[in-house]
């Protein structure tokens, strides 16, 4: 019995747990502001309804409305440079702005600065991702990053260096 206890305790010290942080959605911060209202005048409620001929099934097309969005904090390079990323479960990018990026969207979150970090490894590659809700264009580089508990050496990750507003 000893030996399965200490087994069960040596496994739960390799869990790695990351700390999420509910961020207000779109429609939480406009409700706020008292803007709810105009905003559901001004966008358009199109629903395209498809059915089949013998209507036992009907799909709709339906658009996220940034209901549910987490945050967690990573730290990248050393030292540490500290970072709150969605993890989103539809990519497995993972990229940062960077100190390069001069678009209006990168000016509203940390950036990392490749100088500052000792580890840090530029890759000359580029990336450049595209998702619904706009794009990233940058650079790949390498560098330590810690998720939580985790470390990982050398993981590589992109740079932006332009991103639209909406990524």
């Amino acid at each position: 019995k000893w030996l399965v206890l200490l087994g069960l305790v040596a496994l739960s010290e390799c869990i790695v747990k990351i700390p999420l942080t509910k961020m207000k959605t779109m429609q939480e911060a406009i409700r706020e502001k008292q803007l709810l209202e105009d905003f559901l005048d001004e966008q358009p409620h199109s629903l395209s309804q498809h059915s089949d001929p013998d209507k036992k099934f009907s799909s709709h097309q339906l658009k996220n409305f940034q209901n549910a969005v987490y945050f967690g904090t990573i730290t990248i390079g050393t030292p540490p440079q500290e970072f709150q990323v969605n993890f989103d479960t539809g990519s497995s990018d993972l990229w940062v702005p960077s100190v390069d990026c001069q678009s209006p969207s990168c000016s509203k979150h940390k950036r990392f600065d490749p100088q500052k970090s000792t580890t840090f490894q530029p890759l000359n590659q580029k990336i450049e991702l595209v998702y619904g809700s706009g794009s990233m264009k940058g650079v790949l580089g390498s560098d330590t990053i810690q998720i939580g508990n985790l470390v990982i050496v050398n993981q590589i990750f992109g740079l932006s260096q332009n991103q639209s507003s909406g990524v």
